[in-house]
């Protein structure tokens, strides 16, 4: 479970969220919409513990948390297969299993194993994004932040790639935390959709059935 209670978060003399509250529990996917600028990619900084509120408490009780950055962020002096393999061994997982994984996730992105042998470099925007997709992915989180995470992709493989994170959600339990500014993107993916506005979540739409877990500060 996440809870975030009277968050606050400033830089300068700007205040980006203020007095936000939210809890997220296991197995729920929900969606962050708004504007440019509203916070959303520092409200996902914040549930990962890469930035500290200036106020306000963060829980996160889930075991693995990873985040999924704008920007691909690969090693540019290793190659992708490296990218893949290097978090998975430092997480205590052996080399071949670690190679195993790497070749798998790379073929559920839809890239074929001459990728692997590439150097950041040489991809493409969309083939570094789904690298990096890939890569947190065979991290098995069990929170899993998205901060547009598709941008480079074509409507098609934006489609699959979705579809992918939606599928990796419903089969382990896990929960997703998502940035988009596709609302139509965000349906095929999570249950519920929030906006940051004014500093704070207001609740937008539920794409499920079930009774909504999601709680915001309106």
């Amino acid at each position: 479970m996440l809870e975030l209670a009277n968050v606050t978060l400033r830089y300068g003399q700007q205040t980006v969220l203020r007095d936000l509250s939210m809890t997220l529990r296991s197995g729920e996917s929900v969606g962050l919409l708004g504007p440019s600028g509203c916070g959303k990619s520092s409200l996902l900084r914040i549930v990962c513990g890469l930035q500290e509120p200036n106020n306000g408490s963060v829980r996160n009780r889930f075991s693995r948390t990873v985040m999924l950055f704008q920007e691909p962020r690969l090693l540019p002096w290793r190659s992708v297969q490296d990218n893949l393999t290097l978090p998975l061994i430092a997480a205590g997982i052996p080399f071949t299993q670690a190679e195993t994984r790497a070749t798998h996730w790379l073929q559920c992105v839809k890239l074929d194993g001459s990728v692997a042998k590439a150097w950041p470099r040489e991809l493409s925007g969309g083939m570094a994004q789904r690298v990096s997709l890939a890569r947190a992915l065979a991290m098995q989180p069990d929170l899993l932040l998205l901060d547009e995470p598709f941008s480079a992709l074509d409507p098609t493989l934006r489609q699959d790639m979705a579809e992918l994170c939606r599928q990796r959600i419903s089969d382990t339990g896990a929960s997703m935390l998502c940035v988009s500014h596709h609302p139509q993107e965000l349906a095929s993916m999570v249950d519920h959709c929030l906006e940051v506005r004014s500093m704070q979540l207001h609740h937008v739409s539920d794409f499920s059935t079930s009774t909504p877990c999601i709680t915001p500060s309106c």
